[in-house]
């Protein structure tokens, strides 16, 4: 609770310096621009995708001899606002959704992805509303609508307030960033009220990371984050996390990036292979993985990834038929016939073990249009 109060605080004296230091002089030459892109995947499997549409780990595919999907629920809509200020701080705000908010799949729901607000004056920065959490920010370029989650990375989105302070020491960048967040915990006991929300505390996120010169265009990211959380039911439990992300740019056509996470009831952070709490043994899942992801440029038209990932739940805390670990490697090319139309190809393999049952697999290939504007 003590940590909780002193982030309340330093939030709370930011937001007021800036009511002090802004100064008397507003600046309203608002722009709305909208953004976004319009996609459709093509997905064949030689084995049974969780989601199908998308992958998040493997099933059983029972008597299939494959499975083929189309869908354009990945089309993503955004409005980018800007113009608002006072005195040296900027407000922006953005609002996002995207048409995996289930329905038919000719008829697909909206999902909320953004809608936030930001306050900076270019070295420190106050977030509020829904989007990325703090920990483990690197995301894989997947055309897969998951970006390796359930599979060696994590890290989604919640509502949140949050503060970031960046330091400059030379040609170095020093950011330290922490917030309160929306803990989701489902309700496990069914008395109708979310376990999360009972626990009357937020979910605290932070993260402290450098960025250095290589010389040129070169540059090395290192970060440490993590998070803690609780909620309330029959049972009380607890949600928390170390983690660390590495990214190395060498060139503006090449980079690598990796995370590493560690932590239990990962669940609604995509971790764990999104599983949170072993009910009938009454304990938080236990887990560990990572990824790695090389990114490339083969020409101004051509852009080839490659990564892989695991996420391995400790057996301990699984019952039978619980995914034990998910593996998955990936390769894909995205080739620009202009500007804003890309075409892109990806292949997938996916392996899901299962405690005491068998280790089912998929192998998918993924054609995907894209029109961005």
């Amino acid at each position: 609770m003590k940590i909780l109060k002193y982030l309340l605080i330093v939030i709370l004296i930011a937001a007021f310096s800036l009511t002090v230091f802004a100064g008397d002089k507003d600046e309203e030459k608002v722009t709305v621009k909208p953004y976004g892109y319009i996609k459709l995947d093509a997905i064949y499997e030689t084995g049974n995708a969780s989601h199908g549409n998308y992958i998040l780990w493997a099933n059983d595919p029972g008597a299939s001899d494959g499975l083929f999907h189309m869908t354009g629920n990945q089309t993503r809509l955004g409005l980018a606002i800007q113009g608002f200020g006072f005195g040296k701080f900027k407000a922006t705000g953005k609002v996002e959704i995207d048409f995996f908010g289930g329905g038919a799949e000719n008829k697909a729901l909206n999902m909320m992805r953004h809608a936030f607000l930001q306050i900076s004056d270019g070295s420190l920065t106050i977030t509020a509303g829904q989007t990325w959490d703090i920990i483990c920010p690197l995301n894989p370029p997947t055309l897969n609508y998951p970006v390796l989650w359930g599979a060696g990375n994590i890290g989604y989105r919640r509502p949140q307030l949050r503060i970031r302070k960046d330091f400059k020491a030379g040609k170095s960048l020093f950011t330290v960033e922490a917030g309160i967040f929306r803990t989701i915990a489902g309700d496990h006991d069914h008395n109708g009220v979310e376990d999360g929300t009972a626990a009357g505390f937020p979910t605290i996120q932070g993260r402290i990371a450098g960025k250095f010169s290589l010389g040129g265009n070169a540059s090395l990211q290192l970060g440490i984050s993590g998070h803690y959380g609780k909620s309330k039911g029959v049972r009380d439990y607890t949600s928390d996390s170390l983690n660390a992300d590495f990214l190395l740019v060498l060139s503006p056509k090449f980079k690598i990036m990796a995370e590493y996470f560690s932590g239990k009831n990962l669940g609604t952070f995509l971790g764990g292979i999104a599983q949170s709490i072993t009910v009938p043994l009454r304990v938080e899942v236990e887990t560990k993985g990572f990824f790695v992801s090389a990114v490339g440029s083969l020409s101004p038209k051509l852009q080839m990834a490659v990564g892989y990932g695991m996420d391995d739940p400790d057996d301990a805390t699984l019952i039978t038929g619980g995914r034990a670990k998910n593996a998955t490697f990936f390769g894909n090319l995205v080739v620009s016939l202009s500007g804003s139309v890309k075409v892109g190809l990806e292949v997938s393999h996916w392996e899901t073990d299962y405690l005491l049952g068998d280790s089912h697999k998929s192998l998918r290939l993924q054609n995907s249009w894209i029109l961005s504007f």
